[in-house]
């Protein structure tokens, strides 16, 4: 049996990577809108729901008779939903603590 490492079927950092749009300049110093990012997230995580679910339909129609691959596109649209809710908690979280200074 061969080891199999994570970093093999997906390079560290090109899950959430922020992917540049074709005519938008970023601006100075190459930095991705705050906006930008939150909506590659969620979209992200939306197209990692949707491929599993793709797989899943597909195995269940006989059309893919390899699980494992049905449980990674599973796997990762659950870890993508996983970082969107800590993400939105951590700016919940925020923001709840921004509120409590007193001007």
């Amino acid at each position: 049996m061969t080891e199999m490492r994570v970093n093999q079927i997906l390079p560290p950092g090109t899950l959430f990577k922020p992917q540049p749009e074709v005519g938008n300049a970023a601006p100075s110093g190459g930095e991705v809108p705050f906006g930008k990012m939150i909506k590659d997230v969620v979209g992200e995580a939306m197209d990692a729901e949707q491929d599993a679910s793709v797989a899943i339909q597909d195995f269940a129609a006989g059309k893919v008779n390899d699980v494992h691959d049905v449980m990674l596109a599973a796997t990762k649209a659950n870890m993508a939903v996983q970082l969107l809710v800590q993400v939105r908690n951590g700016l919940l979280e925020a923001y709840q603590e921004l509120s409590r200074i007193q001007v």
